[in-house]
């Protein structure tokens, strides 16, 4: 598991290369980068889902969720992992991608032949 986020250019370039199929602009990538880099919480795994991009992070702090105040989210889920004390964990949030919506639906329904 990854113990700190991937520089701000590695991770527009992965943006770029995994959402190419969805033609976003360079701007638009820039911008998602940004919002996406959240400092306390390190980045797991992330996928395009019906909201935008869903994206994993793990903590081993109480996870500040003010933080996603301001970034366009249309939801999160947290999830403490630990049996006697919490200590560490994971928050799933859906971070909303207007360039996306649809797309993402559109794209698992042609896949699913609907």
């Amino acid at each position: 598991m990854a113990t700190a986020n991937p520089a701000p250019k590695d991770l527009a370039k992965r943006l770029s290369t995994r959402l190419a199929s969805y033609k976003l602009t360079d701007a638009t990538i820039t911008k998602l980068t940004e919002r996406l880099l959240v400092d306390g919480l390190v980045m797991h795994r992330w996928n395009p889902c019906a909201v935008g991009i869903c994206i994993d992070y793990f903590t081993d702090k109480t996870p500040d969720l003010d933080m996603f105040r301001k970034r366009g989210i249309a939801g999160f889920e947290v999830f403490p992992y630990g049996i006697i004390d919490w200590d560490r964990w994971h928050v799933r949030v859906g971070f909303e991608v207007d360039e996306l919506q649809g797309k993402v639906i559109n794209q698992a329904q042609h896949a699913a032949g609907f």
